[in-house]
């Protein structure tokens, strides 16, 4: 008789916020069970379990910042499926804080506090956070700039813009690592950088005294101060 497999905590999640997406999603959500609907916006966007499944959140990071006093900052949160579902989970709304360079994007937020800015920018003053997540938003970022430069993309074969995103990359995190508290962690999913833009934002890092433990997978990135 085979044992039935008892499912993790990360499949428990994932469960729980799936159940949560069709009570408060139901009628936006795509057959993609990844997906919400995007109509004809640019960019997908993505189911709160997505994020969960990828690892941008975890049941370690819910329990964090549950207490009263935690916060976490999601840097182009838009629209801000995610975040919104959190306090169903045990998040207090007043421990989240969304930010988005454009404010009009994230409707509807209701209790969360919004703070708008591009991240390529200088970050405004807002205290420190426990957990900073960029869901799916680092790497349209970038390559937004990236056109915004002119530069061209980069070919299969080679990396023309790898010191350009590097660049780009490395001032992101050092906004980023300035507003982390002991003990926290960024984490950023989606397709991002190539491995050696990572790997140059990591020795960009150490000159300037900031010592980090990067994991660093296609698909997420998770850094922490070392």
């Amino acid at each position: 008789m085979k044992r039935k497999k008892v499912p993790t905590a990360a499949q428990i999640l994932v469960e729980r916020f799936r159940a949560f997406e069709q009570k408060l999603y139901a009628d936006q959500l795509h057959d993609d069970r990844s997906m919400m609907k995007s109509g004809d916006r640019r960019f997908w966007h993505f189911r709160p379990s997505h994020h969960v499944a990828s690892g941008l959140l975890t049941q370690e990071d819910v329990m964090c910042l549950s207490p009263s006093g935690k916060r976490l900052l999601s840097v182009g949160a838009s629209p801000a499926f995610l975040e919104k579902l959190l306090p169903e989970i045990g998040v207090p709304a007043e421990n989240i804080v969304l930010a988005d360079k454009d404010p009009i994007r994230i409707e509807n937020a209701g209790p969360l506090k919004v703070v708008t800015f591009d991240m390529n920018d200088p970050w405004p003053e807002m205290g420190t956070f426990d957990r900073i997540i960029f869901p799916e938003s680092l790497c349209i970022a970038i390559g937004d700039r990236l056109k915004e430069r002119g530069t061209a993309a980069p070919s299969s074969d080679a990396h023309p813009n790898d010191p350009l995103e590097a660049e780009l990359l490395t001032s992101i995190m050092r906004e980023a690592l300035r507003r982390l508290r002991p003990g926290g962690i960024i984490r950023a999913n989606g397709p991002m950088s190539h491995p050696k833009v990572v790997q140059k934002m990591e020795e960009a890092l150490s000159r300037d005294g900031i010592r980090c433990d990067v994991q660093y997978k296609r698909y997420l990135m998770d850094i922490r101060i070392s």
